[in-house]
């Protein structure tokens, strides 16, 4: 077996049309059903500009007894952020900052990479990777 890459993330939730909202207005990610709703569980997947799922959010709130245990905005333990291979690092910046949303940049220009790091309602870090851009 090899491992080719991550196939997405699952963001646990108490409030999942904000969240959604989040990741929609800020990454510019599209909002599609999520076949766990058929379970009668909420939540969406929000998928790159070519179709490809990349966050899975749940609505922990309509799985009880699923979730209990895992409550947004609390530690994650040993997971500390999720990365994502961006372009766009000037438009990115300008969004974050005329949305009042706090984030940290990193430059690494001997390797040709820009980063910004911030976090989603949940308390989700996110590293924002701009490669040559």
């Amino acid at each position: 077996m090899q491992v080719n890459g991550i196939d997405h993330v699952n963001v646990l939730t108490d409030d999942l049309e904000a969240t959604a909202t989040f990741y929609e207005q800020v990454l510019d990610l599209i909002r599609s059903e999520n076949p766990s709703i058929r379970a009668g569980t909420a939540g969406y997947w929000m998928r790159d500009a070519a179709g490809a799922p990349i966050i899975h959010l749940v609505d922990r709130t309509t799985a009880p007894g699923r979730y209990d245990d895992h409550v947004p905005g609390e530690s994650t333990n040993g997971l500390h952020h999720v990365a994502l291979r961006c372009t766009g690092f000037d438009a990115m910046r300008a969004r974050l900052d005329a949305r009042g949303i706090p984030y940290r940049f990193n430059d690494l220009p001997h390797i040709g990479l820009r980063q910004l790091f911030l976090a989603d309602p949940n308390a989700v870090n996110l590293e924002l990777n701009f490669n040559g851009d």
